[in-house]
């Protein structure tokens, strides 16, 4: 409620927490100044503005030890014996300071020497009489004139702030429990992506090995056919090592956490050779590598399916002006990869894309954005951008440095 009315007129909390203290003890002072203390003592104006000054200061003194040292310290943790002997330490305190009060008091009052004319006066007269110390536990009346003329006016300001204090507490546990069930749900669902992205990876790791043929068998055939073609076609020859090494890399580097990066771009290029050769000169092919791969670190196979979407959506024979730019930029430890390709016309597989909402390449490029998520958790930024002539992707990453690897591994 304080909170709202400080937002409401534009004040800092601090400064409206004080402007309300100011306020409601400025109310206590008119209250015990003006009212209680002239209608009690009936007295001269000295003793009406001692006596007045003597309970506001009680009251104050009363409310911030109470309300800010023993509520917080022994009530609020129920620590219930050291809160009870601290009420009774200041509750005899308070009596011997009344104590010391009303003997001035009874000095400047109109009614020196009539004692018995005015309860008030007959109230000091009795806290003046020998007394143990202790009489404010023993004598009922003098206890309860202790309360009243000291405790009265404090009790209602503490029991508000007691309210509130509960209310806020059970507020703030309610929020840090709101908290903890929200960070708890995030949890499950960052484990859920998880678990989701390995199970999306066995399956591929399923389909592949079910599709493919020993490696042994295949690379043993794939060299016989390079023996032969080298005298006879150099060119065939090439293609024919660039598809064993494509083949070699998916076997036994895809399972890695990281690979140089050298060996990310050797696969794309070889990739891009390949695709050459099957297009010839039909497709417009550029491809640009600036900076040294060979500084820095990437995870297995993160790139390519980029690069095949972009054959497979961007070459067309129907389309006389297919193009695939294809742009590696390496400097300080930054990624700047980006693949643009043509977009045939009447395309009814990127027409049904399209219409479900998803980009062209299917799996292939929703997988990649998971590994991404997964991988390089905030340090990359993926933008897909689609035209009727031109598909396009931008990423931008953040690269492990193969001389800040090495320095981690030494210490």
């Amino acid at each position: 409620m304080a909170k709202k009315l400080f937002s409401f007129f534009k004040l800092p909390e601090t400064t409206g927490r004080f402007l309300l203290h100011l306020l409601t003890w400025l109310l206590v002072w008119a209250t015990i100044r003006y009212f209680s203390v002239p209608t009690l003592t009936k007295d001269n104006l000295a003793t009406i503005e001692h006596a007045a000054v003597a309970v506001m200061s009680q009251t104050l003194i009363i409310f911030y030890f109470l309300g800010y040292i023993v509520f917080p310290k022994f009530l609020y943790p129920r620590r219930l014996i050291p809160f009870i002997i601290s009420l009774l330490a200041l509750f005899q305190l308070i009596y011997i300071t009344n104590y010391y009060e009303f003997s001035y008091l009874a000095q400047i009052s109109n009614f020196k020497g009539q004692l018995e004319s005015n309860y008030i006066v007959r109230a000091w007269n009795r806290y003046l009489n020998p007394n143990p110390w202790t009489v404010c536990f023993t004598d009922f009346k003098i206890a309860y004139f202790n309360y009243g003329w000291s405790f009265f006016y404090v009790t209602p300001v503490l029991v508000i702030k007691v309210m509130r204090d509960v209310v806020s507490a059970r507020t703030h546990n309610l929020r840090l429990e709101r908290d903890r069930i929200q960070l708890e749900k995030d949890n499950l669902d960052l484990q859920r992506q998880r678990l989701t992205l390995q199970r999306d990876n066995l399956n591929l790791e399923l389909s592949f090995l079910k599709s493919q043929i020993n490696p042994h068998f295949l690379f043993n055939t794939l060299n016989a056919i390079y023996a032969r073609t080298a005298d006879v076609d150099e060119h065939a020859a090439d293609l024919v090592m660039r598809l064993s090494n494509l083949m070699r890399y998916s076997l036994y580097e895809s399972n890695r956490e990281r690979v140089v990066m050298t060996k990310e771009v050797d696969y794309i290029e070889s990739y891009i050779e390949l695709e050459k050769a099957r297009f010839s000169d039909k497709v417009a092919i550029d491809y640009q590598l600036h900076g040294n791969p060979e500084h820095y670190f990437i995870a297995p196979l993160l790139l390519i399916s980029f690069v095949e979407n972009a054959f497979k959506h961007g070459t067309s024979r129907s389309l006389s002006s297919s193009f695939v730019n294809i742009s590696i930029h390496l400097e300080d430890a930054k990624l700047l990869f980006s693949v643009k390709n043509s977009v045939p016309p009447k395309n009814k597989s990127l027409d049904s894309l399209k219409q479900t909402g998803q980009k062209p390449g299917g799996f292939g490029l929703v997988n990649t954005a998971k590994r991404l998520a997964l991988l390089y958790p905030q340090k990359h930024k993926l933008d897909i951008i689609e035209t009727d002539q031109q598909f396009e992707i931008n990423l931008e990453m953040e690269l492990t440095s193969v001389s800040h690897l090495q320095a981690d591994t030494q210490l």
